[in-house]
């Protein structure tokens, strides 16, 4: 038992997979954060419009 403990321990197959999943977690992160930052901006961008729109047919 103790020689299958140090056999799993010494293996390091898994390392990759590991830091291949961190680094699709973190690029995640980033495209979330990049959308989000893309969404505030077109939401602002049709307010303005929205706005100019009622002011020119008010006038």
């Amino acid at each position: 038992m103790l020689e299958l403990w140090h056999k799993i321990m010494r293996d390091e197959s898994a390392a990759t997979a590991v830091e291949y999943g961190l680094l699709v977690g973190f690029i995640a992160l980033a495209i979330i954060g990049g959308m989000n930052n893309f969404t505030n901006q077109m939401v602002a961008l049709w307010h303005s419009v929205e706005n100019a729109s009622t002011n020119a047919s008010s006038n």
